[in-house]
């Protein structure tokens, strides 16, 4: 992506450093304005948008949080730098709560000032480039990690909360690697229990089971030289991940009642909101594809980790959801934006959006009442509960409801059956009884097999009984009487 012309903003009431600020940055090119006072600032950049602010804070009355939160309401995707006085401000919240991307001394050499302004604006094509949104240090660092490994062929594996983007980073890497004209398929691993899964990933026959009336190509087949997004690669069961690392070693892929493995070409990037290096410590994600995958780590910080991005997260959204016309400043106030900052996002960017469309909802002329930002804010937080419109009469929803619970019933009636026929009323399979050591045995066995569909589940119960394809209710059963 070429760079436009830079549009660069500085802000002093000292006419010698005003022009010193101006023979450092013409020979940058692009567009440079100058204004004497945060009020012909503040003006100004309601007006225009700017790549860069350089504001001088010595001799303004307001606070520098103040002064910060007012440029920012109108500047939210701005790279901010603050001239200090000597000795500078040691109070670095301010200029972390909104975003500040470097400080200067107001005497600063003018070689070295143009030098860092272009280090800036070089850091801002390459975030534009991964088309990330955000101005803090974290979302620098995350591009240059991503552009690094576009340009190899590493697997990579993003770590971060949900709603940090991860896919966003995914998409990232294919499209600035040289993989970028092939295909870029994602795959959400949870999203499938494990035999779809594996049908999923690496295809199947024609009569491999039942209902495959059809041979179906996987993802690895599939995606032909591009790349392959698994999302929430730390939910597949041992025997997928078992398969994975074959595929990544041998670079050959077997359907699912094959006879034949096919070669496969294809870059791997796996995205993960678990700690899979402790996982694999105590056994619950396979440690060798924890090394194939995480080849280049990635991680995403959450929203409460780098606040200075929400004004531009905001404003993107915003512009995106078109709740209004014109700039921020007229849709939110300083006090509004101020609280959002300082929210904590548990959601991170996904619950933003949704904070942004619901806000829209509300008020489509595009003006948010400061006073019901808290209401948005809890709506987006609760669980909702609310009754569902069918269009069937309760008595048939309570008959299938029944109906389930005792299929469910009899589900568990026949593994209990099936588990009678195994034993032969106590006896193996030679038909002699079993003896005491050789029950304990088993029932040890049982127990250990339990436990181990546990920790894999994470203690999901329903989960774990269908890994060990037994009922629910048994499953319970069977965790009362082992003392589980």
């Amino acid at each position: 992506m070429a760079r436009t012309e830079p549009q660069l903003f500085t802000v002093t009431p000292d006419d010698t450093l005003a022009a010193q600020w101006r023979s450092s940055l013409e020979p940058l090119g692009g567009t440079h304005t100058a204004v004497d006072s945060a009020l012909s600032a503040l003006r100004r950049l309601t007006q225009d948008a700017f790549d860069a602010v350089l504001l001088d804070a010595v001799g303004e009355n307001l606070a520098l949080d103040q002064l910060l939160a007012k440029v920012r309401l109108r500047a939210p995707q701005a790279d901010i730098l603050v001239a200090l006085g000597d000795p500078p401000s040691r109070d670095q919240t301010p200029l972390d709560r909104w975003g500040v991307t470097a400080t200067i001394m107001r005497e600063s050499d003018p070689a070295e000032l143009r030098s860092r302004i272009q280090s800036i604006l070089t850091e801002r094509d390459r975030v534009r480039r991964c088309n990330w949104i955000g101005v803090t240090p974290s979302i620098r660092a995350a591009s240059d990690l991503i552009l690094a490994a576009a340009g190899s062929d590493a697997t990579v594996l993003i770590e971060g909360e949900s709603g940090t983007g991860k896919e966003l980073a995914a998409r990232a890497v294919h499209h600035n690697s040289p993989r970028s004209k092939k295909p870029f398929l994602a795959l959400n691993c949870s999203a499938f229990p494990e035999t779809l899964l594996e049908s999923e990933l690496f295809g199947h026959e024609r009569g491999a089971f039942t209902d495959a009336f059809a041979r179906k190509q996987g993802i690895f087949e599939a995606v032909d030289g591009g790349t392959i997004f698994l999302d929430e690669i730390g939910e597949t069961s041992p025997a997928v991940q078992a398969r994975l690392l074959r595929v990544l070693e041998e670079r050959q892929v077997r359907p699912i009642g094959a006879t034949k493995s096919i070669a496969v070409e294809f870059r791997i990037v796996a995205a993960t909101n678990r700690d899979l290096m402790s996982e694999s410590g105590r056994g619950a994600f396979r440690r060798d594809l924890y090394y194939r995958l995480a080849v280049v780590r990635l991680p995403l910080l959450p929203l409460r980790q780098r606040r200075g991005d929400v004004p531009a997260l905001l404003a993107h959204h915003l512009s995106v959801a078109k709740t209004g016309g014109g700039p921020l400043i007229g849709r939110l106030g300083e006090s509004s934006l101020a609280r959002l900052v300082d929210y904590d996002w548990p959601g991170n960017v996904r619950e933003l959006r949704n904070f942004v469309e619901r806000a829209g909802v509300r008020f489509p002329s595009g003006v948010i009442d400061p006073g019901v930002i808290g209401e948005l804010l809890e709506t987006v937080r609760a669980p909702l509960h609310l009754p569902v419109v069918t269009g069937r009469r309760s008595d048939t929803v309570e008959r299938e409801m029944i109906f389930a619970a005792l299929s469910e019933l009899k589900h568990d009636l026949d593994d209990i059956r099936r588990r009678l026929e195994r034993i032969s009323a106590g006896r193996p399979a030679d038909g002699r009884p079993l003896s005491a050591s050789e029950f304990q045995t088993m029932r040890q066995a049982e127990r250990e097999r339990i436990m181990a569909a546990l920790r894999e589940s994470h203690g999901y119960r329903k989960r774990a009984a269908r890994m060990l394809g037994i009922g629910e209710r048994t499953l319970y059963r069977k965790i009362k009487q082992f003392g589980l």
